[in-house]
């Protein structure tokens, strides 16, 4: 029997960005104590696909098979600002920095991920992804965060050009989860 690891498919963010996001994720804590915030700055990402517990060969094989797939998709460029939440911020149950696509690469990437891992075997997702980086989430049920939202209107957390994605797996522990890089795939150099 093969161990399980819990695991998602991600765009990494540079240093500057993740700073960035992370200094104003520490802001919003101050404002919204009722939300469990990110503990670590190195985790801060945006998720295309979550794939929850799977075995390790098949979190191998799917990282062996977008290579080739994202090999062909081109870079493209995105600009990270303002922060919001899910559902709303009404009722915020998860508080995010938006991903701006302005290269408009973001659809075709995740729809290359999607189908590369539906056909080893992953469901696909139901809902349309909305990219973001995900900084907190709420301990319980909603929080009303239009107050603490509306100074992050206009904040602005850096611009950054997507080569790469990458495979994590995701270790939980008491000081917030550890990530470890499993596999990484390069798109295409344009």
């Amino acid at each position: 029997m093969s161990e399980t690891v819990r695991s998602f498919v991600a765009v990494p963010l540079p240093d500057e960005v993740r700073t960035n996001i992370f200094a104003a994720s520490q802001e919003l804590a101050r404002e919204l104590p009722d939300m469990r915030w990110s503990r670590k700055v190195e985790n801060l990402h945006v998720t295309l696909k979550f794939l929850g517990k799977i075995e390790e060969e098949r979190l191998d094989a799917l990282g062996s098979a977008l290579g080739p797939v994202l090999g062909a998709v081109p870079r493209f460029r995105v600009e990270l600002r303002r922060m919001g939440a899910f559902p709303s911020a009404r009722r915020a149950s998860v508080v995010w920095a938006s991903v701006d696509d302005v290269g408009r690469g973001l659809r075709p990437l995740m729809e290359a991920v999607e189908a590369t891992s539906e056909r080893l075997g992953f469901p696909r997702e139901p809902r349309e992804l909305t990219a973001h980086v995900t900084v907190g989430r709420s301990k319980r049920g909603g929080v009303d965060a239009r107050r603490a939202l509306d100074a992050f209107a206009a904040r602005e957390f850096g611009a950054m050009t997507v080569d790469e994605v990458h495979v994590y797996e995701s270790r939980l522990g008491g000081e917030g989860s550890t990530y470890v890089l499993r596999s990484r795939a390069a798109l295409a150099s344009n």
